[in-house]
């Protein structure tokens, strides 16, 4: 499964715990969109993945 993480926040333990977890049996991309502005990319993003968790 590909999944996509957009983070509007600095990840906390807790969430590190999950991300890691997850890039166990999963494909996981992570993109900060505080510090990614380019929309398109973002969007194409979404569209490319199975499952999306914004934090």
């Amino acid at each position: 499964m590909k999944i996509l993480y957009l983070l509007k926040q600095e990840p906390d333990e807790t969430l590190k715990k999950f991300i890691d977890e997850h890039k166990k049996a999963n494909e996981v991309t992570i993109i900060d969109i505080n510090k990614n502005k380019n929309y398109d990319e973002v969007v194409d993003s979404i569209f490319a993945v199975d499952k999306v968790i914004a934090w």
